[in-house]
């Protein structure tokens, strides 16, 4: 393999997981999501995005752009407890760019040549993997990209609606806001294909609103850069009366920039990190204060793979698998939050409580 190479194999029953160029798993919360009804066999050739069908057990290839905050670590993790959970995967390799594009191109040539049988991507450009990911296609590597997707004709996207989730957000803050006023935003990491599509989105609702914004930052949907980003941008914009944000662990982090320039919470949407829900319940209970958080679940990783099996059996799922996008909100936080669960667990889960404690812990 080219570049340095961090490995560890562990055996949950008799298949082996091995992590390539440091995975950082360290969480679960896992929605088992089957393949949608009515899928069709596909004769020998399939669609453009379809390979030869194949039987199992499969090699799994996870190239993964980064795990920088937590919902990343746990949808790795996720994909592991997934894996260890069925018969039909003898391997499961995971790699991690470091949102570096030349990196993550070298790290799907490297896992086409270690064998892979289906190729799971979430991407650091939409654009910029399709020809590496067009070869392990032609190579016969089932190709399946998620929440961040390549535009490749030669694979299979899934994905929620980003559109959708940008749009959620930043009409409820419209009319959180009365229908004016200012506002300042906090993205994902740069170029992201999820993160411009929120935002995108948003800023058209936004825009025919007639809000302004006034300020603008990078906050790789972390805590830390989304508390320090939002800082920065209050000092610099004071008289703002609304927050934009579109999710990961940023939400919360622009709630304790305002708590620590002794403001009152402003309005701001966010997603379903379980430590954002648990301050939305808190705030509620005191001054009223309300949200909303389209949520993104990390056992998005879960779907792409349970299509990619199916596909790799001949089942045609269609090039564009779209999922629904859980949103929560004030009537139904008080049965998403989970006040006895640690801060770091993403929602919504199906997973149980005895397994949460067990990897959260």
């Amino acid at each position: 393999m080219r570049g340095s190479t961090s490995t560890h194999t562990s055996r949950p029953g008799s298949r082996a997981t091995r992590a390539v160029l440091a995975s950082a798993a360290v969480i679960v919360a896992a929605t088992g999501i089957g393949v949608s009804a009515g899928a069709t066999t596909v004769p020998e050739g399939g669609g453009e995005y379809m390979v030869e069908p194949k039987e199992g057990p499969y090699t799994v290839g996870l190239a993964n752009g980064f795990v920088g905050n937590s919902w990343r670590a746990q949808m790795v993790a996720e994909l592991e407890y997934a894996v260890s959970q069925r018969d039909d995967i003898d391997e499961l390799l995971v790699t991690n760019a470091n949102n570096d594009v030349s990196a993550q191109n070298s790290q799907i040539s490297d896992l086409v040549a270690s064998g892979v049988d289906l190729l799971l991507v979430d991407a650091v450009s939409e654009t910029a993997l399709n020809a590496e990911l067009e070869r392990a296609h032609d190579a016969g590597v089932l190709v399946v990209s998620f929440d961040g997707t390549a535009s490749t004709p030669a694979g299979i996207r899934v994905n929620t609606d980003q559109a959708e989730f940008g749009t959620i957000g930043a009409e409820w803050l419209v009319e959180a806001m009365g229908g004016s006023g200012s506002v300042i935003a906090l993205h994902g990491v740069a170029g992201n294909p999820t993160s411009d599509s929120r935002w995108e989105a948003a800023k058209a609702v936004l825009d025919e609103a007639g809000i302004d914004i006034v300020g603008e930052a990078n906050a790789d949907w972390d805590l830390a850069q989304g508390r320090a980003a939002a800082a920065d941008l209050l000092a610099a914009n004071p008289d703002i009366t609304g927050i934009y944000s579109q999710g990961g662990a940023m939400s919360l982090g622009a709630l304790q920039a305002l708590e620590a320039a002794g403001r009152d919470p402003l309005p701001v949407p966010g997603e379903g990190l379980n430590q954002f829900l648990k301050k939305w319940a808190e705030l509620n209970e005191s001054s009223g204060w309300t949200s909303v958080a389209p949520s993104q679940p990390p056992s998005i990783v879960v779907r792409a793979l349970e299509v990619g099996i199916a596909a790799l059996g001949g089942e045609d799922p269609g090039q564009e698998v779209n999922i629904p996008l859980p949103v929560i909100d004030q009537d139904n936080l008080a049965d998403s939050v989970r006040p006895d669960q640690p801060d770091s667990l993403w929602l919504p889960t199906d997973l149980p409580d005895d397994v949460i404690a067990e990897l959260l812990s």
